[in-house]
């Protein structure tokens, strides 16, 4: 119907069989194959590919069902042609956070979470559906010791626009206080504190979904009367092929401090050659993210 719609309006679009991630890879075709359909608009050399059964969706940005390697548009004239399905993109997803250390080591600050493209199409399909105070319970469970207030969603249904998140928050489980010290991670509660490779070896390819980037900027200023004594370094790691890589940025006048971390996925699907690699990788971010601010009473 799709199809037929941007036909009658004069734009040059065909049907796109593709195989759902459910049904398996399409290796050759056979009557079982294909078990779904989408439509493909040609235009200014690009194809642009569309999906009307998700009221998510939007130009390139198909449901997760349907990103499965390669599909195949049928042509009026009868020919036929290869379409890749995988986003080429990074989808991002940013979070600005500003907060206050208190003396006692509890901190409060505001998070801006903004959601972009297939992360935005993910937190729509998960939490539109929700009431907000299911959503601060899945929230708050997500970051253990944070009690979120004054919390607002922007763009839930306006697709053209990122979605974004607005909220203050307390935590009094991020800082370490031990006599006259004061030890935490720069990235506080975001920090990445275990390996997602655990597995010795693996013979299937690691299924990221799409391209992916997180960055964290965040910005605050250490309590009055203590100085720094230990900061972590600055560090930048690129695996090899630039399948992925990761940012980490540290920087510090007098008693205040930005940090500014990012993680790039650029390949939605990564060979299982690759694992050892992989794994080490995240191995690296781990240990980064673990290395402590220390402070000392003065």
């Amino acid at each position: 119907m799709l199809v037929s719609m941007l036909r009658y309006a004069g734009i040059e679009a065909n049907p796109v069989l593709l195989s759902t991630r459910s049904n398996g890879i399409t290796v050759y075709p056979s009557r079982t194959a294909f078990n779904y359909v989408i439509a493909g608009v040609e235009y200014n050399n690009s194809l642009i590919l569309l999906d009307a059964t998700h009221k998510n969706t939007l130009p390139n940005i198909l449901p997760f069902n349907a990103l499965n390697w390669i599909g195949r548009m049928i042509r009026r004239d009868g020919t036929s042609t290869e379409v890749d399905l995988m986003p080429k993109n990074n989808s991002k997803d940013v979070i600005n956070m500003m907060l206050t250390i208190e003396k006692d080591g509890t901190m409060t600050g505001k998070i801006r979470e903004n959601y972009f493209d297939y992360n935005a199409y993910s937190f729509r399909e998960r939490f539109n559906s929700l009431s907000k105070e299911s959503y601060l319970e899945k929230l708050e469970k997500k970051y253990p010791g944070i009690e979120i207030g004054d919390y607002e969603v922007l763009n839930k249904t306006d697709l053209s626009k990122p979605v974004v998140e607005n909220y203050t928050f307390t935590h009094n489980n991020a800082i370490e206080v031990i006599g006259d010290k004061m030890y935490f991670s720069p990235v506080f509660f975001l920090a990445e504190t275990k390996n997602i490779f655990t597995q010795e070896k693996r013979e299937y390819p690691v299924d990221f979904i799409f391209p992916n980037q997180d960055k964290y900027n965040i910005s605050f200023t250490i309590p009055d009367g203590y100085a720094v004594e230990t900061v972590p370094q600055s560090k930048s790691v690129t695996m090899i092929d630039g399948i992925c890589n990761f940012t980490y940025l540290v920087s510090n006048t007098e008693n205040k401090f930005q940090i500014v971390y990012t993680l790039d996925i650029n390949e939605a699907i990564i060979s299982p050659e690759y694992y050892d690699v992989l794994k080490n990788f995240f191995k690296e971010i781990v240990d980064k993210h673990s290395e402590k601010i220390v402070l000392n009473k003065i």
